[in-house]
């Protein structure tokens, strides 16, 4: 648990005097929102909220290497992925939030929350700027532990293949 600690402290105190975030020594994770609904949906990271996004916005933040869980939450409905972040790598989910025609009515809701090998239609997107204090504290919360997630979907070889798995 110390190490852990140290290691959140190792990555973090090039932050406190002003630098920029090294993207080698944490998790890069993009999140972007397309359609028409014009209902925010918060994304939330291992239980901290991360950012609300309307459609055709993203937001790009960084998580320390370990565990996570990537939570949207709108009303009751929240899918949730868990992955487990490496050191230098990017990872890519998609929301969607969206009414859909189905055989049994013309305004199903569907919510769904998936990895990407990488943005679809990302000339239409925007990006919501994250103030650079809250992508510290982002970084911070990120499960600093590095604890694997009480989940028993999720075993080794899931978590080795970097593959989320979602609820």
């Amino acid at each position: 648990m110390w190490c852990r600690k140290f290691a959140l402290f190792f990555l973090l105190s090039p932050l406190m005097i002003g630098q920029t975030i090294d993207a080698s020594k944490v998790a890069t994770v993009q999140v972007y929102r397309q359609g028409r609904l014009l209902t925010a949906v918060s994304v939330f990271v291992d239980g901290n909220r991360v950012v609300a996004l309307t459609p055709h916005k993203s937001a790009t933040f960084y998580l320390v290497p370990g565990y996570h869980v990537l939570t949207m939450q709108s009303g009751e409905t929240s899918p949730t992925a868990s992955f487990k972040a490496v050191a230098g790598k990017q990872y890519i989910f998609q929301l969607a939030y969206e009414y859909v025609e189905s055989a049994t009515s013309v305004r199903d809701l569907s919510v769904s929350l998936s990895m990407q090998p990488e943005v679809k239609g990302a000339d239409e997107l925007r990006e919501v700027t994250i103030d650079p204090s809250d992508l510290l504290a982002i970084l911070a919360q990120s499960n600093p532990d590095g604890l694997q997630p009480k989940d028993p979907i999720l075993t080794d070889a899931n978590a080795n293949s970097e593959t989320p798995m979602a609820k």
